[in-house]
């Protein structure tokens, strides 16, 4: 009878945000930077917010939701006020330049995150200019 070999590694436990999903919301048009990233994105016209966001917070899977600043401030109060007593998904607003030469306005909120996370305020510019 032949001995035994050595036993199989065991497998590690999974992350407890293993598999929860990230979905960018932008207005209709808007999300192609992000599918060129290979992000999913869910592009919500104007009166569909209510609809598409009961939908998207009804998906357990979903980890992080970033959305559109224009989007989010159509979104109804209730709504975000469940997403918030959840904590799943992450709400993470962002705002996208309407023009080539304009800045996102979310400089200061990143910041603000950046700052948190690693306890140091950090600028964030473009080359040459704030």
């Amino acid at each position: 009878m032949a001995a035994p070999g050595p036993a199989p590694p065991a497998a590690a436990a999974p992350a407890p945000a293993a598999g929860r999903g990230f979905r960018v919301v932008t207005r209709p048009g808007a999300g192609l930077g992000f599918r060129l990233a290979g992000g999913t994105v869910v592009e919500v016209p104007s009166g569909d917010e209510a609809a598409r966001f009961r939908e998207l917070l009804s998906d357990p899977a979903l980890g992080v939701l970033a959305v559109d600043e224009e989007v989010l401030a159509a979104v109804p109060d209730p709504l975000l006020r469940r997403a918030a007593s959840r904590g799943l998904p992450v709400l993470l607003p962002f705002s996208l330049p309407h023009r080539v030469a304009e800045a996102g306005r979310g400089r200061e909120y990143v910041a603000a995150l950046i700052r948190r996370a690693i306890g140091y305020h950090i600028r964030i510019e473009r080359e040459g200019k704030p």
